[in-house]
């Protein structure tokens, strides 16, 4: 979450980035960020100006933080406020040159090419300038996302109507999305017990946790806590499979590592993926055949605060299986029958609340629920799917991390919904787990992760 800042950040930021894009395929084009009253408002006469218009709650966000308060009156928890920030760009220069519609080109291409600003870009422009001094955007764990908006003739007009007697210029409009702020007030803490009272139960003893490589089944397992390279920059090439197998999952390109995040959660690390282009390819582990799994089981412990659809691990939901995040925040456990058409299984509540999650789906051919959702323990959904058929629609295909696929050949083909948050365990088994199996592997977290 962000201070009072964070819009004024974005804008900084925001000028920062173009400025170094622009800059260097014009040479002499300036940046500025004014409100474009005119040539004796501060535009540049060859440049870029960014103008913030309009700022709007964003609707997914809206009411991710009811209820604030307690009956009393109290605070519960911080409130905290979603924005849309819109950007008129506005584009200047010699028109004998066509400098103007260099420097769009220019523009356009940088922030396709990086819809986003990333935290070193934030830092810097913090850095730069005196009076964002304290801003903390920097530290939140949702980046903020650059989007054309394609306006038509009729709202660029009634937006360059409130700019009194200034001609229309060359102009884009941009949203960044989503800016998160969160007031300063801290909960007050509950109130003392005034009558202690003991109540005697039959006590309950809890399964002895097991260690995901003492169960049999084992196919991949991956540890933020093991065997990770990693850069300086904390961006990561490889996060090493402990199951024995040899199922690493890689990312030999740059920009689409994830970052390494080092005490994300009990003291332990995790990885960020950025939720535009992180992903990791894994090794050495596809299904071929049609009905070639007969029983899976996968704990995936995460956190998320992003509403978009987003994938955790995928094997292609179209042709084999895929775990997910659908765009309302459900988990979504999808299959592919040997036979006929793919089924999706839904969580009945989102899972995109920013706490740490231990997500375990299971598929098992024959039972009388082929399909279970568990979400920190607790069943929440299950179907009988495509009763009587095993899992594997027939084609070839290979796993990734935090996208999904389509690659019928190792770090193939992709389709996007990137994962947009941390994930600090994996572990998959080629077996449905029995219910005594599965609860001793959730011991095995709880006590881990606390």
């Amino acid at each position: 979450m962000s201070n009072h800042l964070a819009i004024a950040t974005v804008t900084a930021s925001l000028v920062r980035y173009l400025q170094g894009a622009v800059g260097a395929d014009v040479g002499n084009a300036v940046v500025t960020a004014v409100r474009p009253d005119g040539p004796n408002s501060g535009v540049p006469e060859v440049g870029l100006n960014i103008f913030l218009y309009q700022v709007t709650p964003n609707v997914a966000w809206r009411n991710q933080d009811l209820p604030t308060r307690r009956p009393d009156g109290s605070l519960n928890q911080r409130p905290q406020i979603a924005l849309d920030l819109h950007y008129l760009l506005t584009f200047y220069g010699d028109e004998t040159q066509l400098e103007p519609q260099r420097i769009l080109g220019s523009a356009v291409r940088a922030l396709h090419t990086r819809p986003i600003l990333s935290r070193q870009e934030i830092r810097s422009a913090i850095a730069a300038n005196a009076f964002l001094t304290g801003a903390d955007l920097a530290d939140e764990i949702e980046t903020v996302k650059l989007t054309p908006q394609p306006l038509t003739l009729e709202e660029l007009s009634k937006l360059w109507s409130v700019l009194f007697q200034t001609p229309y210029t060359l102009s884009m409009a941009y949203d960044a999305s989503v800016v998160l702020l969160t007031a300063d007030s801290q909960p007050s803490l509950v109130q003392p017990v005034l009558t202690p009272a003991i109540h005697v139960f039959p006590s309950v003893t809890p399964p002895a946790p097991a260690v995901p490589d003492t169960l049999a089944g084992l196919q991949l397992w991956l540890r933020g806590d093991a065997d990770i390279t990693y850069d300086v920059a904390g961006a990561i090439s490889q996060w090493r499979d402990q199951s024995g197998n040899n199922h690493h999952a890689v990312q030999p390109a740059a920009a689409r590592q994830p970052r390494l995040v080092r005490e994300a959660v009990a003291g332990k690390p995790a990885l960020r993926f950025d939720g535009a282009d992180d992903y990791l390819a894994i090794e050495q582990l596809n299904y071929a055949g049609a009905g070639a799994i007969d029983g899976l089981t996968l704990f995936a412990l995460l956190r998320t605060t992003s509403p978009q659809a987003q994938v955790v691990l995928s094997f292609d939901r179209s042709a084999c299986w895929s775990l997910e995040l659908t765009g309302a925040g459900r988990v979504r456990w999808s299959t592919r029958p040997q036979a006929g058409g793919g089924h999706d299984l839904d969580s009945p509540g989102a899972a995109t609340d920013g706490r740490w999650r231990l997500v375990c789906v299971r598929f098992a051919a024959g039972a009388t629920a082929t399909k279970q959702i568990f979400i920190d323990g607790i069943l929440v959904a299950e179907a009988n799917a495509h009763p009587g058929q095993n899992v594997g629609g027939g084609a070839t295909r290979f796993g990734f991390v935090g996208v999904a696929s389509q690659a019928n050949a190792f770090n193939g083909a992709t389709a996007g919904d990137f994962l947009r948050g941390e994930l600090a365990e994996l572990a998959l088994y080629h077996r449905a787990l029995s219910a005594e199996e599965r609860d001793r592997v959730e011991q095995y977290f709880a006590e881990k992760y606390g």
